[in-house]
């Protein structure tokens, strides 16, 4: 069991703490478990050591054994003293054994039903407690590598001095440098020791994996700067240690990814509210002078009784749930569950496949009208990208698009993308039946933002078709703009200094957008569509003051609105009335495939409009 962490601790105190740690021999049996701590009645045996008993029966060590003394027998425990469970308990018949040899009268015999196992760096205060009492607590096996060439992580050696000496043969950084946690190294071997404990030795043994990913934490690294950003994950990684039980392990993985390993639980639902605590407690502001942060985690959590068979499979369902909790939302837990992994495993399915489907032209751009709702008149078309899968048919861009960005594919789609809608815009230039200005707008995911020549690219493909860059509308989603505003508002300028038009794309749902909206410098706010679905609902009186609330600041800031999801008459009618400029949704047409899209903007003016 290990202490719990702590920042404040100084180096005397750690020494202090370190010296109440003392090893443990655990034996169970049918009817019994004994757990005694090693100290003045137990010798090791072997074949290769000079100070240590060597016994000539085969039957007896394949590597080393321990010899303990108890008034009413002398074991011989077969094992490594690497924590490994023996099944091969020996016991010695007769009188007491001599500490240097064992006398040739005894008898030595393998004894059924008995294991053992060895526990080091116990905290010496638990070992009172009742035997069983105490299984449950400990979950630790001794760590190491084979002997043969390879060095220890740590070795108990307990020679015929009959003192337990912990050495360590080669010195392994075991803390993170930065947030003076644990280590990914030090927590997988920690997690190995809690797997094998309920394998091994007690199947009802219960703990939980958290895989913890600090939000928005990029943003405030580009912002503020790698000094504060450093700063920030210090005081995370203190309040992270506060929340933890006795026995419980924090680790900083590498970034701005922790994990927790949550020891000894009584039940899964401890896990839970051991994770509501958590978040309660991280969200709290955190002063970094002079700057006030409010940070969020979100948290994955795997548990142990999905019986789990390596410490991979656990890390790595608890990294899935992480992600399930950051694109809902952030700022939230989710429990790993079955489907989880099976969902999982099929977007690596599709992870793969999508490499093939750029180069076997599978993707695909619908086009949907954006009209202007007063003049009744087509104005442009959105591009929307679609994965004409061969097996699975379309597949959203809600579910490749976070793949690409994760893979970098999202360069080579978005090029694709921009290249697409540009010839496609330039053919409709060209055609003498579409007898309306017309614009293409084009999405860009957050991946896109951060890119360096992403400017230039555009104006390149622009003038590669002939068009002009007011032809073509930039469309970034509040949620990307608001990852790291710096960015997204150099950005921004220089599309707009570039003769680009810019929208945001589904307005309202930021928690922040108001008070950054006159900072940036856009033509267009799309309001999302979850507004407007609900606005013919009496009872939905949010939804109405939203809309009329975004309407009402974009004109006063001269600035278009674009309502998305117009699908009635009503919708149609009660925008009308707010002075909304333009509108897309389906009582106008679905996204359609380009030569459809054609053949609607032909039609233009003689459109049989439903209003």
């Amino acid at each position: 069991m290990f202490l719990p962490q702590s920042d404040s601790l100084d180096d005397k105190q750690s020494d202090v703490l370190a010296a109440a740690l003392v090893n443990i021999l655990v034996v169970k049996e049918e009817h019994r478990i004994v757990v005694k701590k090693l100290d003045k009645e137990t010798l090791t045996i072997g074949r290769s050591s000079a100070d240590d008993i060597l016994l000539s029966s085969q039957g007896v060590s394949r590597c080393h054994a321990t010899i303990y003394f108890s008034k009413g027998a002398t074991w011989i425990i077969d094992g490594d003293l690497k924590g490994r469970v023996s099944t091969n308990g020996l016991f010695v018949n007769g009188a007491r054994v001599a500490v240097h040899k064992l006398n040739p009268c005894d008898v030595i015999g393998f004894h059924k039903g008995v294991y053992a196992f060895f526990l080091s760096q116990v905290d010496c205060s638990i070992v009172d407690d009742s035997p069983e009492d105490l299984i449950r607590k400990l979950a630790f096996f001794v760590s190491g590598k084979n002997t043969e060439g390879t060095s220890l992580d740590q070795l108990i050696l307990l020679n015929q001095s009959t003192q337990a000496t912990l050495v360590n043969s080669e010195k392994v950084p075991l803390l993170d440098s930065l947030t003076r946690l644990q280590n990914r190294e030090s927590f997988f071997a920690r997690v190995k020791k809690s797997l094998e404990f309920r394998q091994k030795i007690s199947p009802n043994h219960n703990f939980a994996v958290l895989f913890i990913d600090v939000d928005r934490f990029k943003m405030i690294n580009d912002s503020l700067g790698h000094l504060i950003g450093d700063e920030f994950l210090i005081r995370l990684a203190r309040r992270l240690s506060r929340c933890m039980r006795i026995g419980d392990m924090v680790a900083r993985l590498g970034g701005d990814e922790f994990a927790i390993l949550l020891d000894n639980l009584k039940s899964p639902d401890e896990a839970i509210e051991i994770a509501k605590r958590l978040q309660k407690s991280i969200a709290k502001p955190l002063k970094i002078e002079p700057h006030e942060l409010y940070p969020s985690v979100s948290v994955g959590i795997a548990l142990s009784s999905l019986d789990y068979q390596t410490v991979e499979e656990i890390i790595r369902d608890a990294d899935t749930a992480m992600y399930h909790a950051k694109n809902t939302g952030r700022a939230r837990f989710v429990v790993f569950d079955i489907e989880m992994h099976k969902k999982a495993t099929n977007l690596l399915r599709l992870d793969s496949d999508l490499r093939r489907a750029v180069d076997q032209k599978q993707l695909e751009l619908y086009y949907q009208p954006i009209v202007s709702l007063a003049q009744k008149k087509l104005v442009g078309f959105e591009a929307l990208l679609r994965w004409n899968h061969p097996d699975n048919g379309l597949i959203s861009p809600e579910v490749f698009i976070p793949m690409a960005e994760e893979t970098n594919l999202i360069y080579q789609i978005g090029q694709w993308v921009l290249n697409e809608a540009c010839q496609q815009l330039s053919r409709w230039q060209a055609n003498p039946a579409i007898r309306m200005p017309l614009s293409v707008n084009v999405n860009i995911s957050s991946k896109q933002l951060t890119e360096v020549h992403l400017v230039d690219r555009l104006v390149v493909t622009v003038k590669k078709y002939d068009l002009t860059p007011d032809m073509l509308n930039i469309e970034v989603t509040e949620s990307n703009l608001m990852e790291n505003t710096i960015q997204s508002l150099k950005l921004l300028n220089q599309l707009k200094q570039a003769g680009f038009k810019l929208g945001i794309d589904d307005f309202g749902t930021g928690y922040s957008s108001l008070s950054y909206l006159n900072k940036f410098s856009v033509n267009s706010l799309k309001v999302d569509r979850s507004f407007i679905s609900q606005i013919d609902k009496p009872d939905n009186n949010t939804s109405i003051s939203i809309t009329k609330s975004i309407i009402t600041l974009a004109h006063s800031l001269g600035v278009k609105v674009v309502a998305e999801g117009i699908e009635s008459s009503y919708h149609l009618a009660w925008l009308l009335q707010q002075k909304c400029d333009y509108g897309q949704g389906f009582l106008f047409s679905k996204p359609i495939p380009a030569a459809e899209a054609t053949r609607f903007a032909e039609r233009g003016l003689d459109w049989p409009w439903k209003y």
